[in-house]
């Protein structure tokens, strides 16, 4: 027996229900299980380490532009890959094989020309400026090449002293005749050095060339994952900046008038327009906020930007990060 169309419709309509029913359910299954995994991935211990900032052909020569950092869970990360405070060592060395953009650079990847000039490690555009340590405070004889390090100068403006940021991020490529451009090797001894060769543009150049002619100038080590600069400065002398110039007291007798031949009058001294220390700590803030100069820092800070930007795109399709780099 045939049931009617009106009943037929009905349970086609049902059987339709119910299948899409179960669509949305196993939809929602897989989107929350996808979300968990990639929380399960964001909770992965992390760690830090050199990669190719773009797509490289073998035979590169590897500068700080050629070079950025990755984040990689700690348990599959290569034994042999470098850490960010290791890259000067893959800097002016040639690569033997391509690398794909996002790939671990490990030493087994490069090679050292023997005999190269020293000027052939840097950047295009960059430009190698060496200062007595008579005339910059080396950290007490600390720095090594491939360390990062804030300039700050002081000196004297319209008869106060000040001391501001100069460039920051530097780069020190060599104390004295000392290098680490020979791979797997630490060619700087600590604490006997009389110059320190730093990394700067041609303008950061002519920046240090008149801070050592017109003040003093002092290095500040900085660590190589920190991107952030400062606007920090100040103004005066120690006694403002520590707060203990305070105003000299008032007397507090009446000052006595005589005009002619008039008596003896008395008016009450004047009040300070203000009481307690004066203004000023001497902190303040340069009008705006200076770039790190060094090649290397600008390479990192772009690419984590390029991977910021990636990980948003791709966090949108419901995708891993680290699929997505690939």
């Amino acid at each position: 027996m045939r049931l009617p169309i009106f009943n037929r419709s009905l349970a086609m309509l049902l059987l339709a229900g119910i299948a899409g029913l179960v669509a949305a359910w196993a939809a929602k299954q897989h989107i929350d299980g996808r979300v968990q995994q990639l929380e399960a991935e964001a909770r992965t211990p992390t760690v830090e380490r050199i990669v190719a900032a773009y797509d490289l052909p073998a035979g590169t020569r590897l500068g700080p532009e050629h070079l950025a950092l990755r984040h990689f869970p700690t348990a599959v990360v290569a034994s042999d890959s470098l850490a960010p405070g290791r890259f000067t060592e893959l800097t002016g060395t040639v690569l033997r094989a391509p690398l794909r953009s996002g790939d671990a650079v490990l030493q087994v990847h490069t090679t050292v020309q023997a005999q190269a000039a020293f000027s052939s490690h840097l950047s295009a555009g960059r430009r190698a400026i060496s200062m007595p340590v008579d005339a910059i405070n080396s950290v007490s004889g600390l720095l090594q090449p491939g360390d990062l390090i804030d300039l700050y100068v002081s000196f004297e403006y319209q008869r106060r002293h000040i001391t501001a940021p100069l460039l920051q991020g530097v780069l020190v490529l060599a104390t004295d005749a000392n290098t680490q451009f020979v791979q797997g090797v630490d060619q700087s001894p600590r604490g006997s050095y009389a110059t320190v060769t730093l990394d700067a543009s041609p303008e950061d150049a002519v920046k240090l060339v008149a801070a050592r002619q017109g003040g003093t100038i002092t290095a500040v080590l900085r660590p190589p994952q920190d991107t952030a600069s400062s606007q920090k400065a100040v103004r005066g002398d120690l006694a403002s900046l520590l707060g203990v110039n305070r105003n000299p007291p008032l007397p507090t007798r009446k000052a006595q008038i005589i005009y002619g031949n008039q008596s003896v009058r008395s008016v009450s001294r004047l009040k300070p327009a203000t009481s307690g220390p004066s203004q000023a700590s001497g902190l303040f803030n340069l009008p705006s906020s200076p770039e790190l100069v060094s090649a290397w820092m600008h390479a990192a800070i772009k690419y984590q930007m390029n991977q910021a930007a990636h990980t948003d795109g791709a966090s949108s399709n419901v995708t891993s990060p680290d699929m997505a780099a690939q």
